[in-house]
């Protein structure tokens, strides 16, 4: 990769992260009537995207690299988040009107690994190529919408004041930058990195996906 590419591609997952930290702040930036009226059309979106991403560019490039071992890396990226939604617990399955007030902290920890991954996996896909960035750039944000309202309602039911809530979740969607900047570090040093890691991001999108349904 020359010089140039390398400064686009940067550039491209610097703005991608920029309108991901974006997403994270609808609940707080869209009216509730708007998100109301198109939350079913924006959860079947996101769903499509994701398994759009996995099958059509993040499981093609990754085989392609790493043959059957990008199909075992997948699983794990599964199980691994099994476990992980298992240990947090299921707090955006909590209904807003039964929210306990220590459920912020533990809401804001589980998010900020959420991004985390969510920025590597968008380095990951565009060092891996465009067309792949891009594919994994709309289901993540797509993804994104419907999450951060979800957790802006309960961090309200919470007690937390708007402004508190976008100002939380605004700092944890920074934890992106941290995941993309690991990938991007690994990608000099290890050669199958970048596929590794879409390939366990594959494995998340598709534990993610049917349950936005």
């Amino acid at each position: 990769m020359t010089g140039f590419q390398s400064e686009r591609v940067w550039l491209l997952i610097f703005a991608t992260l920029v309108l991901d930290g974006l997403a994270g702040l609808a609940g707080g930036l869209l009216s509730e009537r708007w998100l109301a009226r198109h939350q079913a059309g924006l959860i079947g979106f996101a769903a499509g995207a994701l398994l759009g991403a996995v099958f059509w560019d993040v499981l093609p490039e990754s085989v392609e690299d790493l043959g059957r071992d990008a199909l075992s890396w997948t699983f794990c990226g599964f199980v691994a988040l099994v476990i992980v939604e298992w240990f947090i617990g299921h707090h955006h399955h909590e209904e807003p009107g039964h929210v306990s007030r220590s459920l912020p902290p533990t809401l804001l920890i589980s998010d900020a690994l959420h991004n985390i991954g969510d920025g590597a996996t968008i380095a990951a896909a565009f060092l891996s190529s465009i067309q792949a960035g891009i594919a994994v750039a709309i289901a993540v944000i797509a993804h994104e919408i419907p999450q951060e309202v979800g957790d802006y309602a309960l961090l309200r039911a919470a007690g937390w004041k708007r402004a508190r809530a976008l100002f939380g979740l605004g700092i944890v969607q920074l934890t992106a930058f941290l995941g993309a900047a690991g990938v991007i570090l690994a990608s000099e040093r290890f050669r199958f990195g970048t596929t590794i890691v879409l390939s366990i991001a594959a494995g998340t999108f598709l534990y993610k996906a049917p349950l936005l349904s």
